[in-house]
């Protein structure tokens, strides 16, 4: 692990407001990070392990709740929205992109 980072939040982003988009407010009073370097393939089934150690740990402290920009590889965007969010931006995509040009790593229509 480079990086265990547990930041302390609150203040205008605990607040509801329309300003957030589409994740809305965080009520959580804190966001935890996991950062590792992982070079070769044993290397990054280590790290791995040990990020899933850790947040098993934490799992009666946390409300699995993450922002978009925290997704890992593997998840998909409905990890980081409430279902009406996840169908209002799904909408907004056919609607807006109905031929797929802009793309991402944690598609909404996924």
């Amino acid at each position: 692990m480079v990086s265990v980072q547990v930041r302390h939040l609150g203040g205008a982003i605990a607040r509801p407001s329309d300003d957030h988009g589409a994740h809305g407010h965080i009520a959580e009073p804190y966001l935890l990070g996991l950062l590792g370097v992982a070079p070769a393939p044993p290397v990054a089934e280590a790290v791995r392990r040990r990020q899933a150690e850790i947040s098993r740990a934490l799992v009666p402290h946390t409300t699995g709740r993450k922002p978009f920009t925290y997704l890992a590889p593997g998840e998909r965007a409905a990890a980081a929205f409430p279902a009406d969010t996840l169908a209002r931006l799904r909408e907004i995509k056919r609607r807006r992109d109905p031929h797929g040009t802009f793309r991402g790593n944690y598609p909404v229509l996924a």
